[in-house]
């Protein structure tokens, strides 16, 4: 898949004016290096751009759970105070920028890079931040983890349910104290 020809297509959809403006162009090279490997043709990339272009997304209920805790409330506060500090997205060495941050509230470095992904793509997989932040831009970063921030804190609150769909205990990602 090439810019050019996904470009073609992204007009053909209506979601890109002719001509492609120079940005534009540039963000359909970070989709390709994001999502290449994951599409067998071009009409594939219309369902993944669209989600990247929505304001929002679904996280599944059990996943919302598991965020629920106020370590995480805090931690993606924080993560998204950073993101609106950065004047450009692309380059960012999020992996390291998010283990700093998660650590901060006792939380694994790699649980806080999962708990961003869940919250900006409602999945535990997928392209990796570095390459996602770029493609969807601070407004929509901002976004996401406000939504995701709300609600948490309406309706039940951050108290997590009490068991999970197995039957047993259920626990929220939750923070530790570092050993004094």
């Amino acid at each position: 898949m090439t810019v050019d020809a996904l470009a073609a297509k992204m007009q053909a959809w209506g979601l890109l004016e002719a001509p492609a403006p120079e940005a534009a162009l540039r963000w359909i090279a970070t989709f390709i290096e994001a999502y290449g490997d994951r599409l067998t043709s071009v009409d594939d990339a219309y369902a993944p751009i669209v989600a990247l272009r929505n304001e929002g997304c679904l996280i599944p209920a059990l996943e919302l759970e598991r965020l629920r805790s106020r370590d995480v409330l805090f931690f993606l506060d924080t993560f998204a105070q950073h993101i609106d500090h950065q004047a450009e997205l692309r380059g960012l060495d999020l992996r390291h920028d998010i283990g700093v941050m998660a650590g901060e509230f006792g939380i694994a470095a790699d649980a806080g890079y999962d708990a961003v992904q869940m919250a900006l793509t409602g999945e535990t997989s997928g392209p990796p931040l570095e390459l996602l932040a770029p493609l969807l831009g601070h407004d929509r970063i901002l976004m996401r983890i406000g939504a995701v921030n709300s609600k948490l804190l309406h309706g039940r609150g951050l108290e997590p349910i009490a068991y999970g769909p197995d039957g047993k205990p259920f626990e929220p990602l939750r923070g530790t104290k570092p050993p004094e």
